[in-house]
């Protein structure tokens, strides 16, 4: 299973994806938040699919966002942590 993060014109979706078939996703305004706003929300959505974060094979992030800007930097950090994670177990 992937976790997908996607910010595309302040707009950020998580999705769950198997196989290339979208299993549940979860949308929220960027607003200058990402930092408080990012983890709930995918444990919001872990919960609401009864997973938890060992059953996730990795993150990918998807942005329009510049890698200069913090919003960027947050969801990077968050993906690189991740699949970090997921590595040494």
């Amino acid at each position: 299973m992937i976790l997908q993060v996607k910010i595309e014109n302040k707009i950020v979706e998580l999705s769950l994806s198997e196989k290339e078939k979208v299993l549940d996703a979860l949308s929220f305004a960027e607003d200058h938040d990402l930092a408080s706003n990012l983890l709930p929300n995918i444990d919001k959505l872990l919960k609401r699919n009864k997973l938890q974060p060992k059953d996730i094979e990795k993150m990918e992030l998807k942005t329009d966002i510049a890698e200069s800007y913090t919003s960027f930097r947050i969801a990077k950090a968050v993906e690189d942590a991740f699949n970090w994670s997921r590595k040494i177990r």
